[in-house]
């Protein structure tokens, strides 16, 4: 009784993670009006049926409704999150080192991600609308909240709290790595990397805030760097 009690404990578990994963998605699909542009006609036309106030709620709605989740899910889990931690200078300096060479390693593993920003894209296109405030937000705020208390809070120190710290961090960085895109590639690779930077900055300072603040400066400096040889 007690192992199959234990069973559906655990089935529920991983499908309220897998219901977390598909609503922090909203958020991304509302930021732009769609995946992949040919021109920036298509774009154009495109946006004119974009309704900016249906995005904007729907980016609010599932990003609480999310975060709430996640919460309830790490306490489910026995990894009580404290936002409230005081903070540390040495962890903050940690924290910005980890996020800044995350974004080297992706300069160094896939420079061809920058190689065609010339051409008409999705992201560019954006930033030059409205939405553009909700694309910010997301790849600065709530992407890196979400991501890291789903994959880092959830997974690394709940689902494989009991696990030794750095199968842990890796496992988990795999897992946040496939939840992107299941393609065994450099920028897979990255990804990986990525993961396993940040699990450690949680790992280390046992702080969820260094951690998303790690992957929140590692997308700052990306869509900088992307908004500048984009628009020169």
């Amino acid at each position: 009784m007690k192992v199959i009690k234990s069973a559906f404990k655990w089935i529920g578990i991983i499908i309220w993670l897998f219901l977390i994963f598909a609503f922090m998605q909203v958020p991304a699909v509302e930021e732009t009006p769609l995946y992949s542009i040919d021109s920036q006609q298509q774009f154009i036309e495109a946006y004119r049926h974009v309704n900016l106030l249906h995005n904007i709620l729907m980016a609010i709605i599932f990003t609480v409704i999310t975060f709430i989740m996640e919460w309830y899910v790490c306490t489910w889990l026995k990894n009580r999150l404290n936002f409230s931690k005081k903070l540390s200078k040495k962890y903050l300096i940690l924290a910005i080192v980890a996020g800044i060479l995350s974004f080297v390693l992706e300069i160094l593993i896939t420079p061809s991600a920058l190689s065609n920003l010339n051409q008409p894209d999705v992201f560019t296109e954006t930033l030059k609308t409205p939405l553009g405030v909700i694309l910010i937000l997301d790849l600065i705020l709530i992407a890196p909240t979400l991501e890291e208390l789903l994959f880092q809070a959830s997974i690394q120190k709940g689902v494989f709290r009991n696990l030794t710290p750095w199968l842990a961090i890796i496992l988990t960085s795999i897992i946040f790595a496939a939840a992107h895109d299941i393609t065994l590639n450099l920028t897979f690779f990255h990804r990986v990397l990525s993961g396993i930077i940040y699990g450690y900055i949680y790992q280390k300072t046992d702080d969820i805030k260094m951690a998303i603040l790690s992957h929140s400066i590692s997308n700052l400096l990306s869509l900088i760097i992307c908004c500048i040889l984009a628009w020169t």
